[in-house]
């Protein structure tokens, strides 16, 4: 049941707050058949996406060359009672050049909007190197280390490479219920990686907010954990095996010949991209275990890749099969497809015949095959004495086209 929050919560307006636009599970607390005991109850609250920063984010530096080569976004399950990602991440690469975005939506349990509005406050944006070393609060990081700050004219700072982007709560320690989703908007040129991370917020048996994923226009190298979430990515339809080779290099390779043999040898281990050190881009989605998430990556249909979708639920050998499947894909040399074991399928994708036996690569691989109970907007908590509904999760899945012509909005519950 939804208990009373362990902190003051202060029934006073926090000016600045935002509380426009809230989203809210109290059926009517605020409206002509509010009752005057429903102060004492909670609720989810969630607020409505807000820009937190926007400002310069340069993919190449002066001389051509990767200025910004690592984006973190998340930190899962926190560090020090504080950092905890519970919320959604949304990527969507289609902002203008050179730009990022970085919007929060807010959420917790509380017993009136200006409750929440207390609880939203402490919630912010924490943006820093994140190779740096354990993240800390604003006031003890090095100004030289943060990301999305702003010169003396209020002007923001261009973005530093190897950003973490973390929900930050200013308090004695994250609350357990509260947190944020994070929507961050890149230009479409960005090919280096991206790594997300997000955990449950599921403190309450009524109210399982799960921390969903969706990475939408997207070809680089993209790494991502998760609780017992969905995941959705979509790569873009110019996806390269390897994404971070100069495209003059990767022309070369999908026309290299050996003289030395006959017939076509593209992307053969001579060929330029290969020959100069050049890593395989690759998308990784993981559940921690034994958590079973659902996970859907649509791939264009010519990319040269290496699949392995595989789930590791204890249900497996019990006859309680969850899926691994490849579907739409054309030219496809299967590695392991026993139809005796479903929840398994690894592959090759387009591989080219003098090619060494790898590619782009795609790893999903869920921790378990169980059912979840979700609930993934306020508006669709039933209150606090009914049981969500659950369904089966840890289904993976690569496709070609499967998410065509859907939003992360659209792919996400909740998000309409």
């Amino acid at each position: 049941m939804l208990r009373p929050i362990s902190f003051v919560l202060l029934a006073t307006f926090v000016p600045g707050c935002g509380c426009d636009g809230m989203s809210n599970g109290w059926p009517g607390l605020i409206g002509p058949d509010h009752d005057d005991d429903s102060a004492d109850r909670f609720a989810p609250v969630r607020d409505q996406w807000r820009t937190v920063h926007e400002g310069a984010f340069h993919v190449l530096d002066d001389d051509g060359e990767p200025a910004i080569t690592d984006l973190q976004i998340g930190l899962g399950l926190g560090y020090a009672d504080n950092f905890r990602n519970r919320g959604d991440v949304i990527v969507e690469l289609n902002g203008p050049p050179d730009t990022i975005k970085i919007e929060l939506r807010r959420f917790t349990v509380a017993s009136s909007e200006e409750a929440a509005a207390e609880v939203f406050e402490k919630l912010k944006l924490w943006a820093y190197n994140a190779k740096l070393g354990a993240p800390a609060r604003p006031a003890q990081m090095d100004d030289e280390t943060r990301c999305g700050g702003a010169d003396q004219a209020g002007m923001p700072d261009p973005w530093l490479d190897a950003c973490g982007v973390y929900v930050y709560y200013d308090g004695q320690s994250q609350l357990a219920r509260a947190g944020a989703d994070i929507r961050i908007t890149l230009p479409a040129d960005y090919r280096q990686r991206i790594g997300i991370a997000t955990a449950d917020n599921d403190a309450e048996d009524s109210y399982p907010n799960r921390g969903n994923v969706c990475v939408d226009g997207f070809a680089g190298t993209l790494d991502v954990e998760v609780g017992s979430a969905l995941a959705f990515v979509k790569l873009a339809p110019d996806t390269a095996p390897m994404p971070a080779c100069p495209q003059d290099l990767r022309d070369a390779c999908a026309a290299f010949d050996d003289p030395a043999t006959e017939g076509s040898d593209a992307w053969a281990i001579g060929c330029g991209c290969i020959a100069s050190g050049y890593e395989f881009g690759h998308v990784q989605v993981e559940s921690r275990a034994p958590s079973p998430s659902n996970m859907v990556v649509d791939v264009p249909a010519s990319l040269w890749t290496m699949v392995s979708a595989e789930n590791h639920g204890s249900n497996e050998l019990a006859g309680k099969h969850c899926t691994a499947s490849l579907t739409g894909l054309d030219d496809v040399e299967y590695i392991t497809d026993d139809p005796r074991q479903p929840w398994i399928r690894r592959a090759l994708v387009n591989h080219p015949p003098r090619a060494p036996a790898t590619g782009y690569g795609v790893t999903l691989f869920s921790g378990g095959c169980d059912p979840v109970a979700a609930v993934e907007s306020p508006e669709d908590w039933l209150g606090d004495d009914d049981d969500p509904p659950s369904n089966l999760r840890g289904d993976v899945e690569v496709c070609t086209g499967c998410l065509a012509e859907r939003s992360c909005e659209q792919l996400l519950p909740g998000n309409e």
